[in-house]
């Protein structure tokens, strides 16, 4: 399912918190900051595996057992009097260490001094509105 095209846009805005939700073993939840969280193009979600131990294992399971993940885009803009947030529940697609995907993270983690052991690729099946207000919980997608 494509993200619309503001959802998208969120995802790749670099002043947006991105956070990544997966489930561990039993049914204790996991959830992290991901700073390279982006959306490359409309049906994909894409991180670098750069720190992360428990989420990695758990993206695995994910993948072998079709279980899906959750992300989340949060934006302030105190100026504007804005608060957006959108969470896409995904299917993991897969954790790529080569090609054009990985080789463009690689490089732009490098510059600021990261060393990333591959990339994953998130497919978005579902879209909730997370913002504040009267569509707060509504499927966009």
């Amino acid at each position: 399912m494509p993200l619309p095209k503001e959802v998208q846009d969120l995802f790749n805005d670099p002043s947006a918190i991105k956070v990544l939700a997966t489930k561990s073993t039993g049914e204790k939840l996991h959830m992290i900051p991901i700073g390279s969280m982006r959306a490359p193009n409309p049906n994909t979600i894409a991180f670098a595996a750069i720190f992360m131990k428990e989420a990695h294992e758990n993206l695995k399971k994910a993948k072998e057992t079709g279980e899906k993940v959750s992300t989340l885009a949060v934006k302030v803009a105190m100026e504007k009097g804005q608060f957006l947030g959108y969470q896409a529940r995904c299917r993991v697609k897969s954790f790529e260490t080569s090609g054009p995907i990985y080789e463009n993270f690689r490089d732009v983690l490098k510059k600021m001094g990261f060393e990333i052991r591959g990339v994953w690729l998130l497919e978005p099946v579902e879209v909730y509105n997370q913002s504040p207000g009267p569509e707060a919980g509504k499927k966009t997608a």
